[in-house]
């Protein structure tokens, strides 16, 4: 690797995860360069602003989200085992990005209209992945009645959101392994038993 795309990947890798723990607004160029020990013009030669830093770092987050969401569901042997995994994958990554998630639902009036636009897209996204899991993990049991995998993605998607924001606002500790036993259990009963 040469000395210039080095230190691109460093520039790329801190500011991804002062954007994680800051937020958008929470992070100047000027601190992302004294946090790396170099001067503001280095950091201008690699990215012509903050906002396409910001971006870059979105999408690679987003990336490993849908990387992560359908990590082990496969070798999962039931179709609850898979959408267990799925949620506690979900909320792990909710958990180490909550800043980000935060971007993509507590819309500052002071944020550029692209970024807005680029997290509603990337929500999007999120939605159309875990709709299409949810669809697999269905197809392998049979549900009472006629579901909605719409409803049912933002009823899961909203719930886990919710637990990742109040873990982020305020401070707290998230038990995943419990939390996506209580979001099983309550899904659990529209299952019925194949026999």
């Amino acid at each position: 690797m040469n000395i210039a795309a080095d230190s691109k990947k460093r520039i790329f890798e801190t500011a991804s995860e002062l954007f994680s723990e800051f937020g958008f607004l929470g992070i100047s160029m000027g601190s992302i360069a004294k946090h790396l020990n170099i001067t503001k013009a280095a950091l201008y030669y690699h990215f012509k602003s903050k906002k396409e830093l910001y971006l870059k770092v979105l999408e690679n987050s987003y990336e490993n989200l849908f990387k992560t969401i359908n990590r082990g569901v496969e070798q999962a042997e039931t179709s609850e085992q898979k959408l267990s995994l799925l949620i506690q994958n979900y909320l792990c990554f909710g958990l180490k990005e909550k800043n980000l998630i935060k971007s993509c639902f507590l819309k500052s009036p002071d944020l550029d209209f692209e970024i807005i636009d680029y997290t509603a897209n990337l929500r999007k996204k999120i939605n159309t992945q875990f709709q299409a899991s949810l669809k697999e993990i269905f197809k392998e049991k049979k549900w009472k009645g006629n579901v909605d995998l719409k409803f049912t993605t933002l009823f899961l998607l909203g719930t886990m959101d919710g637990l990742i924001l109040e873990a982020g606002l305020f401070n707290k500790k998230l038990n995943i392994k419990k939390k996506s036993s209580q979001i099983l259990k309550i899904i659990s009963p529209n299952f019925e038993k194949v026999e």
